[in-house]
């Protein structure tokens, strides 16, 4: 019985001494495979969005570049869907500055932070979902807007990722319903879409976060 117990732990310390040397060799470390699970972004948002906001303005790929940026837009409206009779048209330039963050990103998930010039607290969305490759880059969500009738928008946004801030920035959105069991007939109907671009086609980097203008918004 000794010998036998004697020759587990031989062996057990032989595993033991074995498995460094299996883990590391030629100073390489051998990496686990990791892979996301993330919804695709052709069954998570709605194809009229999909289709309004531009199939050459979705970048797919599974290897976006890491935005460890903030920025900043001054939206244009590009293109306006909605049953409403007074809207913004085309063309025409919104007054408020939007800021965007991405936050803790792994991979093709992140958080993400935003806030607008009329606004003195930001909100964190998580998780959020990437797509791309290279410097170009996807992200996409939905989320619940703290405004009247709390609307839940359908929400993507892209880009190219540059030294000066995001080239071509646009942001789109669908509105898919109300959680208020009253609306305010002065909100805009649920299925009105609209698609923004930055004015000047840069969304320019800015360092405006600061983590006291924080409020989560899940």
């Amino acid at each position: 019985m000794r010998r036998l117990y004697n020759k587990y732990l031989f062996l057990t310390v032989l595993v033991l001494l074995i498995m460094p040397s299996c883990l590391k060799e030629g100073e390489k470390t051998i990496l686990v495979n990791d892979p996301q699970d993330i919804p695709l972004i052709t069954d998570y948002l709605p194809a009229d969005l999909l289709e309004l906001f531009g199939e050459d303005n979705v970048f797919f790929g599974d290897q976006p570049p890491v935005i460890d940026m903030e920025f900043k837009s001054l939206y244009q409206y590009e293109t306006v869907v909605t049953d409403m009779f007074h809207h913004p048209q085309p063309g025409e330039i919104s007054p408020i500055m939007h800021y965007h963050k991405i936050n803790q990103q792994y991979l093709q998930i992140a958080d993400y932070i935003s806030m607008t010039s009329v606004e003195s607290t930001s909100k964190v969305i998580s998780p959020v979902y990437m797509t791309g490759r290279g410097d170009n880059f996807t992200v996409y969500f939905y989320e619940v807007q703290q405004t009247d009738g709390h609307p839940e928008h359908a929400v993507l946004f892209s880009g190219t990722l540059t030294a000066s801030g995001v080239e071509n920035f646009r942001y789109g959105y669908k509105i898919m319903k109300y959680n208020d069991p009253v609306v305010p007939p002065t909100v805009y109907p649920v299925n009105s879409i609209f698609i923004f671009k930055d004015h000047d086609s840069m969304a320019e980097a800015s360092n405006w976060y600061d983590e006291s203008l924080i409020n989560s918004q899940n």
